[in-house]
């Protein structure tokens, strides 16, 4: 009998520290981001990022990243905040937004300031 086994989210992945808090971003993606440093020019994370964040929006980005640094997969973390695994897929690919009421709930839960997420 084939068993059904967890798979780990992704074998590198990168913190970020943006805004005072701190994300998990896969290195993979990172990967595909890198700036030559010109003249010792920086980016802001909304330059580098900005195809992501225009894709699934600012929240979904940010919502993804906060399931990542938390190892967690999409039923556990759907679990956790009491909605469901399509819902959340869904707010991470930008169809579907937060709302209110689940933004407080993630807050709470991961003691950050919910308006990040609206």
């Amino acid at each position: 009998m084939s068993a059904l086994m967890k798979m780990p989210l992704t074998s590198k992945v990168a913190k970020i520290i943006w805004h005072g808090s701190e994300y998990a971003i896969p290195v993979e993606i990172i990967k595909s981001y890198k700036v030559l440093n010109k003249k010792n020019k920086t980016l802001s994370i909304a330059e580098v990022f900005d195809d992501i964040i225009g894709e699934r929006g600012e929240a979904g980005a940010l919502l993804k990243g906060l399931r990542h640094r938390e190892s967690l997969t999409q039923i556990e973390f759907a679990s956790l905040l009491g909605i469901t695994q399509a819902n959340l897929s869904a707010i991470e690919t930008g169809k579907r937004t937060i709302g209110k009421e689940l933004a407080k709930r993630i807050g709470r839960k991961f003691k950050l300031d919910y308006r990040i997420f609206l």
